[in-house]
């Protein structure tokens, strides 16, 4: 009898691995033999990260096994250097759940290649850092002389004057905030970017990032509150980009929370990683939003006449993550709020585990 769905899995143009819960190979289709030059018999027993040279394999299982029935982790975009031809690829990778007679059993991982898009995505990030870098010298001269008015250098101004620069002043805040984020995610997604991943105390990571944010809470009538454990090993992070990325979700949360919501950041330990979440009460991400919140320029519609970002900062944020070999993910309800969740590494004398 014919084995259909052998027969597809080994034409489907995407390389797919299933794994037991020791992250063992235990089968691998036709294209990923012949894209990572290695046979079904020689892959048994060896790891889907030692076959593929892709380390974040690693981490990805590792929550995946973490969270066996929350959402698939995905990771966008990973590179690696095929080490039989030398080519440098670029691949989506998913990884699925895989069930047993006897319950959970290890996991499917699909990589797709994107290699081609990631070309044409490093061109238009190329452009973008073009643009932004000519945007800021004329920016700035704007910027001077918008102050040089404001402040009566060249004259005093009526009130509706003062009115009209300070709303001219806003939008130059907003602007040089814009151009500044995209240069920043443009170095950040050229290579440029640099992560000192040292033993750092997750709650005086929390700490930080909730301290300035808890008079802008009070003002609004939220209540945002840390859920940690009592005790809490070493993560390997950089201490100022964690805060940053912490900073930024808290922020997010509450721009889409209303006065009387609750805003929870909690840090949860892993077997070899570290869970930051930071869960509220607001409005929630609509379905078609989920699948592209990462992506630069998304905005998700809040409730009328609240103002959102430029959709960089969870882009940001994603790139950071994803230089700590960690993931990013968030869990939504419309109506019933959002957890976003990263993970990092925990840290150990001999380096990073995971």
């Amino acid at each position: 009898m014919t084995d259909w769905p052998g027969l597809a899995l080994n034409h489907l143009s995407d390389a797919l691995f299933i794994t037991d819960v020791a992250q063992r190979i235990v089968w691998l289709n036709r294209f990923a033999e012949e894209i990572f030059g290695i046979t079904l018999k020689e892959s048994r027993g060896l790891s889907a990260a030692g076959i593929t040279g892709i380390e974040a394999l690693t981490p990805l299982l590792d929550d995946l096994f973490e969270r066996e029935s929350s959402p698939e982790p995905v990771l966008d975009k990973v590179e690696t250097v095929l080490r039989f031809s030398g080519k440098r690829y670029y691949f989506r990778v998913a990884a699925a759940p895989v069930e047993g007679p006897e319950g959970f059993a290890g996991a499917l991982l699909q990589l797709t290649d994107i290699t081609r898009f990631s070309e044409m995505e490093k061109f238009k990030g190329d452009y973008l850092s073009i643009v932004s870098h000519e945007f800021r010298t004329p920016l700035t001269s704007v910027v001077l002389g918008v102050e040089m008015l404001r402040t009566g250098l060249l004259g005093e101004l009526n009130e509706r004057g003062e009115e009209i620069f300070a709303a001219i002043g806003d939008d130059c805040s907003r602007l040089t905030k814009l151009v500044d984020n995209l240069l920043e995610l443009s170095r950040i997604e050229s290579g440029a970017i640099y992560i000192q991943a040292e033993p750092v105390d997750a709650v005086e990571l929390v700490q930080e990032a909730v301290r300035p944010l808890k008079i802008q809470a009070e003002n609004k009538g939220i209540s945002l509150v840390t859920e940690l454990p009592g005790a809490v090993p070493p993560v390997a992070a950089d201490f100022n980009k964690t805060v940053w990325v912490l900073t930024n979700l808290i922020g997010n949360a509450l721009r889409y929370t209303e006065a009387g919501g609750t805003i929870a950041v909690q840090v949860r330990v892993g077997r070899r990683r570290l869970y930051f979440s930071v869960r509220d009460t607001g409005c929630g991400i609509p379905p078609e939003y989920r699948d592209q919140i990462f992506e630069k320029f998304i905005q998700v519609r809040g409730p009328v006449g609240r103002k959102g970002g430029a959709g960089l900062g969870l882009a940001i944020s994603k790139e950071i993550v994803t230089a700590h070999d960690g993931e990013i993910w968030v869990e939504s309800e419309v109506g019933a709020g959002s957890t976003f969740t990263f993970s990092f590494p925990l840290f150990r004398r001999e380096g990073m585990l995971g």
